[in-house]
């Protein structure tokens, strides 16, 4: 969500998706009891910028530039300024995809120890539209195939595996997630199991690119009961998501993860304006950063599950 979103520019990242990862995600059962623990082979600083989680990366031999992590995209990005000074081979998209949008080759990601792939990224003028001025790139899920992420926003700290072959014991509470399209055009992003607004189930877009809490699709206000909270007339302005829109936001009773509350003493949910794209029904919301504070996201890209506890209160 933290790029621009034309139909056309959509319609490429589906296209990309399908060369950045090869396979389908699919729900599955929680691992059994014999399953191992997680091991990582990464343990990196947490940095913000612009509220978004990011981490230092280098390209190849480069430099180290800042990285936002974007579970919500299935494209890796580069502002073309990064492309341009790393000398990456630069292919314009033809109409109707708009001007100024390129494929690029770029090298592997090196992430401390863990080196991910590289191959193509999208490539584009990060200050034209509204990305935050400290960001080189992001770096999508397609990235993180067959490994698992972890962004302990307690704790500050991006902690990611190897590839794993073998079922791992996510830590609880967990559930399972799957791609599913974002609209019946758009492209497959990451829908989770296990959220809980105001006690009743939702199955929400996993977005780390989106600063706001639960964003609830209008399709779904009516099955989770929230037509009064959704006539509010206060909004909310996102820089980032969608090219920079507003979004109304109301208050929430209870916001939760398996019956694990994460929502905080000020829960808060927000209702798309016509600026904001909506998935067509074919998911209820998105969850963003805001939900995340104070907790461990935990996101298994071979085992297809998350995990969102709450960290330990100090002392």
């Amino acid at each position: 969500m933290g790029i621009p979103s034309e139909n056309a520019v959509r319609a490429v990242f589906a296209a990309m998706a399908r060369l950045l990862f090869s396979g389908s995600l699919t729900a599955q059962a929680p691992p059994p009891a014999s399953a191992t623990g997680i091991v990582f082979a990464a343990d990196v600083p947490l940095i913000e910028s612009s509220g978004i989680p990011c981490v230092e990366v280098r390209l190849g031999d480069g430099p180290a530039l800042l990285f936002g992590i974007d579970t919500g995209n299935v494209n890796t990005t580069v502002d073309t300024k990064t492309a341009k000074s790393g000398g990456f081979e630069m292919t314009a998209y033809p109409p109707p995809v708009p001007e100024g949008f390129y494929k690029a080759s770029i090298p592997p990601l090196h992430l401390g120890a863990v080196t991910v792939a590289g191959r193509h990224a999208l490539a584009f003028d990060y200050a034209a539209n509204k990305m935050p001025a400290a960001l080189a790139g992001t770096i999508a899920y397609t990235a993180f195939k067959d490994r698992i992420v972890q962004i302990d926003f307690a704790a500050r700290r991006v902690r990611i595996s190897d590839i794993v072959a073998d079922p791992v014991s996510m830590p609880g509470p967990r559930d399972s997630f799957s791609l599913v399209n974002f609209g019946n055009h758009g492209p497959p992003i990451v829908v989770a199991h296990g959220f809980e607004l105001n006690g009743k189930p939702v199955s929400a877009q996993v977005d780390t690119m989106y600063t706001g809490s639960f964003l609830v699709y209008s399709a779904s206000v009516p099955k989770l009961g929230l037509e009064s909270s959704a006539k509010t007339q206060v909004t909310e302005f996102f820089p980032i998501t969608d090219g920079g829109v507003n979004m109304k936001v109301a208050e929430a009773r209870s916001e939760s993860f398996n019956g694990t509350d994460i929502g905080g003493s000020r829960p808060r949910v927000y209702f798309p304006t016509p600026g904001v794209h909506e998935p067509d029904g074919l998911f209820d919301a998105t969850v963003g950063v805001a939900l995340f504070r104070g907790a461990v996201l935990t996101m298994d890209f071979h085992g297809n599950t998350i995990s969102v506890r709450k960290a330990p209160s100090p002392g």
